[in-house]
């Protein structure tokens, strides 16, 4: 199984190669950002339900600006898209670290957003553009891997943070002002990305004369649509729950922050891991009955997470629960990008990234409410529901299209290895 993974590696074109030198980066900076900003934020002195308004702006920013930056995108080119969107992720953690008031939150929050929407609006299209059908389920799975597995590492560095800058500076470990440290290292990191951004050759589309396969699967156009309802409905769950994992620990089990890092470090390493194995169970299953089952099976263990009585058992279901979702980012971009032709890439990308938004943007907003309303006991039988929920949608949406386009996917790649 891994060997018909890598032999796909050596092929990666040069900004593959380069666009995963910067996902690893990246993934450094999201890593230490989703582990320390919900404390830094209550460290600060706000609420949970601050925290909720903070992580909705940004995904409502993202959102909102989807579709715009879907049709200038293509016009202002996909480098330089994606440096202005980590230009501002910079300036953004400028506004977190610096200018910790009220409305400067929100505003670095929402530029947070637009960034994000810039390079996540471009990275599906960007993946397709400069990889061969036939790699790119290996390419998107690749980028996801390397993006958690930085996350191990982000988390691993975070853990051992706050009591060395408590030694070397004599802060509180568990103080605002070491977190805002932590937060301009994060900066730092995002600094660093911009390099091997820099040195993209441009947008480089592979040619085909095959159409696209929207076009050669006549009888379900509407398709596209029905991929941004499942999603935002995953994206709901995951909105309710997964901004506030940390607090939820923090909460419950009142674990300090070397544990903390450990568990969010484990947690990367288990997406990571889980994302390699994508393309060749793709091959076995097909990627709509991959992303049910996976959906379906991360239920049992989200209530294992939620409802333990001790850590033990809620953090071995956090990982499985991990796992077992992570694989379905990288089948669903993949699966997305296929069925398209080049020119509605990025329309078709940012209409998902507004869907996935949208509904992180909503989750967050709710959840924030229902927490310091009646805890997180709601929050977790919620996003349980919703997975359940969109399950169905997709089953029965997807389960005979899969079938179709499975079989389109196989004969184009036949015919055009390389």
């Amino acid at each position: 199984m891994t060997k018909k993974f890598l032999r796909f590696v050596p092929s990666f074109s040069r900004d593959a190669w380069l666009y995963l030198v910067n996902t690893f980066f990246a993934g450094l900076m999201f890593g230490l950002q989703y582990l320390f900003f919900n404390l830094y934020i209550l460290k600060l002195g706000y609420n949970q339900e601050f925290i909720g308004l903070l992580a909705s702006i940004s995904a409502l920013s993202t959102a909102i600006l989807a579709l715009p930056f879907g049709v200038l995108i293509p016009k202002f080119g996909n480098k330089r898209s994606l440096l202005a969107g980590t230009f501002l992720q910079i300036v953004a953690f400028l506004g977190w670290s610096l200018l910790p008031a009220r409305f400067t939150l929100l505003l670095a929050s929402a530029l947070f957003g637009a960034g994000y929407c810039l390079i996540s609006v471009n990275a599906a299209p960007f993946m397709a553009a400069i990889t061969t059908p036939d790699k790119r389920t290996a390419l998107f799975s690749m980028q996801f891997s390397l993006n958690t597995l930085a996350g191990v590492v982000a988390s691993g560095i975070g853990g051992v943070l706050p009591p060395f800058f408590a030694h070397i500076f004599g802060v509180p470990a568990e103080g605002a002002t070491t977190y805002r440290v932590i937060l301009l290292i994060a900066m730092g990191v995002t600094v660093i990305s911009l390099v091997p951004l820099a040195l993209l050759r441009g947008e480089r589309s592979p040619t085909s004369s095959a159409p696209a396969f929207s076009e050669r699967v006549a009888g379900h156009q509407p398709i596209v649509i029905k991929l941004t309802v499942a999603q935002f409905i995953i994206a709901l769950g995951a909105g309710i729950l997964i901004p506030f994992v940390n607090v939820f620990y923090k909460l419950r089990f009142d674990l300090p922050d070397p544990v903390l890092g450990g568990l969010f470090a484990i947690s990367s390493l288990a997406m990571g891991l889980s994302a390699l194995f994508v393309p060749a169970l793709v091959k076995r299953l097909g990627k709509i009955r991959m992303m049910i089952l996976t959906q379906l099976f991360s239920i049992p263990f989200l209530i294992l997470m939620g409802f333990s009585a001790t850590f033990s058992l809620s953090a071995f279901g956090y990982l499985m629960r991990t796992a077992l979702m992570s694989m379905n980012l990288p089948i669903f971009s993949a699966y997305a990008m296929g069925i398209v032709s080049g020119r509605l890439r990025a329309v078709t990308s940012s209409l998902l990234v507004l869907s996935w938004n949208g509904g992180w943007a909503a989750g967050s907003f709710i959840s924030g409410h229902i927490q310091s309303e009646v805890g997180f006991s709601t929050v977790f039988l919620l996003t349980a529901s919703l997975y359940l929920v969109a399950s169905g949608i997709v089953y029965t949406f997807f389960h005979s299209i899969d079938d179709i386009v499975g079989v389109e996917y196989n004969i184009y790649n036949d015919q055009n290895k390389v």
